[in-house]
């Protein structure tokens, strides 16, 4: 079965205006919570997800470890998907 991840809910945690970074919280449907850094697209000035990593509240849904893994880093283009679209509600 593929995992499919679902954000429920965003919270920028922090911004740097001059860099045009910033760092977002997503609570996703399974109670599992990640952190995505954003930076700025040089050419285009879109935002493009740079790091994700899983906040260690949960164990991870895809591997079950309850440690430190990488295993969203697969998922980093879905997840912020998501991210920028709840943003721009």
């Amino acid at each position: 079965m593929a995992y499919r991840p679902q954000v429920v809910s965003t919270e920028i945690v922090s911004k740097n205006q001059s860099n045009d970074i910033f760092q977002v919280i997503a609570q996703l449907e399974d109670r599992n919570s990640c952190r995505l850094t954003f930076n700025g697209d040089l050419e285009t000035g879109t935002p493009k997800a740079t790091h994700i990593s899983r906040m260690l509240k949960e164990p991870c849904p895809i591997c079950r470890k309850d440690y430190l893994c990488n295993c969203f880093t697969r998922y980093i283009e879905p997840i912020s998907a998501q991210v920028l679209q709840q943003l721009k509600k």
